[in-house]
């Protein structure tokens, strides 16, 4: 938690948490549980926007089982949801499974990256 503060979002544990971007390229964050089979399923292909975006975008996993305040914070209640940060303005949402070209569609949308 205290890495992602650093490299991702500062937040605190007020009755309103704040949210800032802290990172210096837009990134996915990847909200996922082990038991989840949706989950497992979109691994693979959030690994490969990794490589795809490599140098342009960040890919973050993290277990919400294990993150519960970091989900929470971003209203996380169902797996898997993606949260999608750009540079500026507030963090973009997706649940649920997707396939390759929905994520590239998302990404120039969000981020105004094209590959």
């Amino acid at each position: 938690t205290e890495d992602f503060k650093k490299k991702v979002c500062y937040f605190d544990n007020s009755s309103q948490p704040q949210w800032k971007y802290l990172g210096d390229k837009p990134c996915l964050i990847d909200f996922s549980t082990t038991w989840c089979g949706w989950c497992t399923k979109l691994h693979p292909i959030l690994e490969q926007v990794a490589s795809i975006y490599d140098g342009d975008i960040y890919v973050y996993t993290l277990d919400a089982d294990k993150e519960p305040k970091l989900a929470a914070l971003f209203g996380v209640s169902a797996y898997p949801t993606v949260v999608l940060c750009p540079m500026e303005g507030g963090p973009q949402i997706v649940s649920g499974y997707n396939p390759i070209d929905f994520w590239q569609e998302a990404i120039l949308q969000v981020f105004g990256i094209e590959k």
